[in-house]
Formats: structure tokens, C-alpha cells, sequence
């Protein structure tokens, strides 16, 4: 069982008080030595504002950072300066769904990676209806499902890991922007045969995007993925660049490019809606990976 653990939550533009507060609670309950790293990475004011109190709460490190660090920066930020050997890292957004969180984590513990999953509400809020039909039905899986391909779902967002392991396999500037940070992790876990194992212990996901939002993440996303398969050769067994060989074999990806001028409006209409398609999702990152395959 591990004996300490500092506990890492980037936070951009979220109220992690509610997080913190739970965290506390469980770990005081626990005989280990912990730690919370709260590290703002360039919150607007009111963020910022919000979070004072955590500047007064035992066994929590509180931290502006006077400009933005990036997704993948800020974590290596917090894993450089943790105190313990052992790192939990949390999304801003996220809750955990069991009251035994912690000591799930530290019981189950026996890899140098552990994940623990991620779970989706019953109810969209309005507006946020693709990331949360995508997130159900694309990221949310039992632990035995997950574990039959363990470097697929290896997300940053509910992730223990041995310090250790993460500085020395984390991206820290190779992915900038949104996506594919933790694709990168996970093949270099997999290239020097380091195992990851998945438990059933997933935290919920609150900070659902506007479609709006969703898309441009979605565009950055594919354009790392597109980095990262011309750079390292990842990425050519995901379901989008499989997709896409499939209609390159087929002589269809130059047609679909060539219509993507009208396809692209008329996709983003129904992806925006209150009834999105993750088949027309799919085809809509198809066309974006085939645009920047091209450049």
C-alpha cells in the first residue's frame, strides 16, 4: 500500500473547492502523508478570487501562475514540485463518484500507472450534448474492458502514477494546445514495456463543453494527432487514422476533401444540435485529419 501521495489539480477557469474539500476529507481519514497542489494556470480573476480560502487550508499548496503554462507544462510544473513519490492527478472538473476514492488508489496499486475511469451524468446539460454523448459513449468503460487494451485509455485526468515514471515519459513540450498529451504518455509507457493498470474508480466529468467549444478542441486535437503520427509514428492504430486509411483504399478521401468546402457546415449543424451524430462526428474529424495530412 502506498504511504503518501501528493495529489496534483491544474486548474484553468474551474472552482476545484468542492474537489479540494472532498479530497481533504478522505485523506485525513487515511494513515498516509499527503499533500494537494493547486496550481492556477491562468485563471481569469474571478477564478482567482474563489480560491483564496484554499491559502488557508492544512496540507494544501495553493499556486498562481503569473501566465499561461499549457496543458502539458503545468503538470510537469506540479510533478517537479511535489513532495511525495507517489502523484494522483485530477482534472478541475471532475468529482470523484465513490466516497473511497483515495484508498481505492492506494490499495489497488501495483503498477506503475493506475487509472481509474471516467463516468458521464444521466442528463446533458443544454448545449453540451456531444461532449457528453461522445464522453458516455467513447471514453466510459469498466475497468476489465479498459484493461484489455491498457495504453488506449490512459488519461491524465484521474491517473496515479509513480513520480518517477511520470518525469521521465510525460510530454512536457512536444504537444501544445488541446489533445493528444496523454497518447504521446501512453506510447512511450508502451515502447519501454511499462504496465498500466486499470481499476474501477472513476471520477465524474462536470466541465462538459458547448459544442462550440467542443469543435475547436476537437480541430486542435486532430492536428496533434496529425503531429504526433508525422513525428513519432503514433497514432496509426486510433480509430480516426485507421478510418482514414480505410478511405484513402477505398479512392474516397479525395472526394471527401474536395466536397469538405459544403460537408463541413453541414455537419457542424447537426454536431451542434440537440440530437448530435458521433458517425457525422466521426466523419467531421475525418475531414479535418485529411486537410491537415495534406498541408
Amino acid at each position: 500500500m502506498v504511504s503518501e501521495i501528493s495529489i496534483l489539480i491544474p486548474v484553468l477557469n474551474q472552482n476545484v473547492l468542492a474537489l479540494v474539500e472532498r479530497l481533504l476529507q478522505e485523506a485525513s481519514t487515511l494513515p498516509i502523508a499527503f499533500e494537494i497542489r493547486v496550481y492556477d494556470d491562468g485563471s481569469n480573476p474571478a477564478t482567482r478570487t474563489q480560491h483564496q480560502p484554499l491559502l488557508n487550508l492544512p496540507h494544501v499548496v495553493y499556486q498562481e501562475m503569473p501566465q499561461n503554462l499549457g496543458r502539458s507544462q503545468i503538470r510537469f510544473r506540479l510533478a517537479q514540485e511535489a513532495r511525495f513519490a507517489h502523484l494522483l492527478f485530477l482534472d478541475n472538473d471532475v468529482l470523484p463518484v465513490h466516497p473511497d476514492f483515495l484508498h481505492r488508489y492506494l490499495q489497488a496499486r501495483t503498477a506503475g500507472v493506475t487509472v481509474g475511469g471516467v463516468a458521464y451524468g444521466e442528463k446533458p446539460t443544454p448545449g453540451t450534448e456531444l461532449r457528453w454523448k461522445y464522453g458516455r459513449a467513447r471514453e466510459t468503460a469498466p475497468a476489465l474492458q479498459r484493461q484489455k487494451a491498457p495504453y488506449q485509455r490512459v488519461f491524465c485526468s484521474n491517473m496515479l502514477v509513480e513520480r518517477s515514471v511520470f518525469m521521465r515519459h510525460f510530454p512536457q513540450r512536444e504537444v501544445a494546445g488541446y489533445g493528444h498529451e496523454d497518447t504521446l504518455f501512453a506510447w512511450r509507457l508502451q515502447q519501454d514495456h511499462l504496465p498500466v493498470q486499470h481499476i474501477d474508480n472513476p471520477v465524474w466529468h462536470l466541465g462538459l463543453e458547448p459544442a462550440e467549444v467542443y469543435l475547436l478542441k476537437s480541430q486542435q486535437a486532430v492536428y496533434n494527432l496529425v503531429r504526433l503520427y508525422r513525428q513519432f509514428g503514433i497514432g496509426a492504430e486510433t480509430k480516426l487514422l485507421r478510418g482514414y486509411a480505410r478511405l484513402k483504399k477505398l479512392g474516397l478521401e479525395k472526394l471527401l476533401v474536395e466536397n469538405s468546402h459544403w460537408l463541413f457546415p453541414v455537419l457542424k449543424k447537426n454536431l451542434v444540435s440537440k440530437n448530435p451524430s458521433l458517425r457525422l462526428f466521426d466523419l467531421y474529424r475525418l475531414l479535418l485529419l485529411a486537410k491537415y495530412l495534406r498541408q
